[in-house]
């Protein structure tokens, strides 16, 4: 088994973590931390797109193509 070293915010985050006595805490705690990931996802998709030039035009193209493998 290998051991990984956490990072200091790792460490940061393991010791806010104290203070969390419930269920409920724990439960707002990681919606906010999935939120937070949501609108980082969000913000590299929309920069992907601009950097491609890919509209709401190309993602319908997309979604009609038909690229599966004959057998």
């Amino acid at each position: 088994m290998v051991t990984t070293q956490l990072n200091p915010t790792q460490l940061n985050v393991l010791s806010l973590m104290a203070y969390i006595d419930t269920e409920q805490e724990q439960q707002e705690l990681q919606d906010i931390l999935l939120q937070f990931y949501r609108k980082k996802t969000d913000s590299l998709l929309l920069q992907f797109q601009q950097e491609n030039n890919i509209t709401q035009k190309t993602l319908d193209e997309w979604s009609n193509q038909h690229e599966r493998t004959p057998y």
